[in-house]
């Protein structure tokens, strides 16, 4: 059975009023996201992303390489490219599957269209970011949690080739947790609409 290695919490500062906190980090193969999160970007498709990257299936030699165990389609920033993901609504914890970590990759997290935090690879431990493809300890699952803030744009980047990454996870209310909340304000509104008009006969 596979062993999980958990980070201690490391706490970044962005700026006097927010901070942003990488909480854990888990060994690859990814295992996927925390039972609170669930998937909101799995890159299938190019859904909230801007910038300039490539979505990609397995490996290019010197290009890019699939993150350990993943054979689906992923997200791939090269040398020099942006790739910013928007998130809505915006969240205040997030994780994402960081495949072959090199310490020129850089993931930064944005509220309202102000920088909130950012991290690098070598921030990441417990395995040096030395890019290897096969070494579990340096494809990780990581989790981030965001103080005082609610994040709704992502942005990627690498000053060398390449930044690989997938399957973002958030805790926001899943569909039939919106669809129960809003019947449950409708039968608010009606019970309160009731109260109000009944007649009082003289």
């Amino acid at each position: 059975m596979r062993k999980y290695f958990a980070t201690t919490a490391l706490l970044v500062a962005a700026g006097s009023a927010n901070a942003m906190t990488l909480v854990s980090s888990t060994n690859g193969p990814d295992m996927g996201p925390a039972a609170n999160q669930h998937i909101i970007a799995d890159f299938s498709s190019a859904a909230g992303l801007t910038g300039s990257y490539t979505l990609a299936t397995g490996s290019v030699s010197s290009q890019y390489a699939a993150p350990l165990g993943d054979s689906t389609q992923y997200l791939a920033v090269l040398a020099g490219q942006v790739a910013s993901l928007a998130i809505s609504p915006a969240v205040k914890t997030l994780s994402f599957y960081w495949g072959s970590i090199d310490d020129y990759n850089t993931v930064k997290f944005f509220s309202g269209g102000a920088e909130v935090g950012s991290f690098t690879g070598s921030q990441v431990p417990p395995a040096p970011a030395d890019g290897s493809q096969g070494n579990p300890l340096n494809n990780r699952r990581v989790f981030f949690s965001f103080d005082g803030a609610k994040v709704d744009a992502v942005q990627f980047n690498s000053s060398k080739n390449a930044f690989e990454l997938d399957n973002v996870a958030a805790a926001v209310p899943e569909p039939a947790s919106w669809a129960l909340l809003v019947v449950g304000f409708g039968l608010v509104g009606a019970s309160a609409r009731r109260r109000h008009s009944t007649v009082v006969a003289a």
